[in-house]
């Protein structure tokens, strides 16, 4: 089965993929609306969701590995141990995402909008979330180690209990920025 789904709109309803298998989807769903979408452990691999609005959606258990989601909206979509293995989230939008757990690990998120998100116990292990906005993130707990935030910015940003050991800061805003040890960046 071959179909596209191209700047669908689908907000006005919310609609339960979880027992199908999106895999059929040839090219996947570029700048579509999937806003509130109930799409836990849908499995939405190796497909293009460039641009896609997810804003709200429930994403918990989903597989998007190998899947392009640049400039994509997640702007509150609960996307807790979701697969992200070889995804290119550049550009994309998770302001107030519900990240708990999630593994970046090795990956490029530049320029990724993490604004008041809640990335407790992710891993962002040897990633690259040069120029990336995490005001207001919840960081805690998470495993950064090797990371590179260059020029990205932590103002007000909480990281207690998180592993920074070779984090590349250069750069980066750390304006009322809580850090591991009970330390505190208040240079704004």
């Amino acid at each position: 089965m071959s179909f596209s789904l191209i700047s669908v709109f689908l907000s006005s309803q919310i609609f339960a993929f979880s027992e199908l298998d999106l895999k059929n989807l040839s090219n996947g769903c570029t700048r579509c609306d999937l806003i509130d979408a109930a799409l836990s452990g849908t499995n939405l691999s190796e497909k293009d969701f460039s641009g896609t609005n997810f804003s709200g959606a429930d994403l918990r258990g989903a597989n998007l590995s190998n899947t392009i989601l640049t400039s994509s909206n997640f702007s509150g979509a609960d996307l807790s141990g979701v697969n992200f293995d070889a995804v290119n989230l550049s550009g994309a939008n998770l302001s107030g995402a519900k990240l708990y757990g999630v593994s970046f690990t090795g990956l490029e998120i530049v320029g990724t909008n993490f604004t008041a998100a809640n990335l407790s116990g992710a891993s962002l292990f040897a990633s690259d979330i040069s120029g990336s906005d995490l005001t207001h993130a919840n960081l805690s707990g998470v495993n950064l180690f090797g990371a590179k935030l260059t020029g990205s910015n932590l103002t007000g940003a909480t990281l207690t209990g998180a592993d920074i050991f070779g984090v590349n800061f250069d750069g980066t805003i750390l304006c009322n920025t809580l850090m591991p040890k009970g330390m505190s960046y208040s240079d704004c």
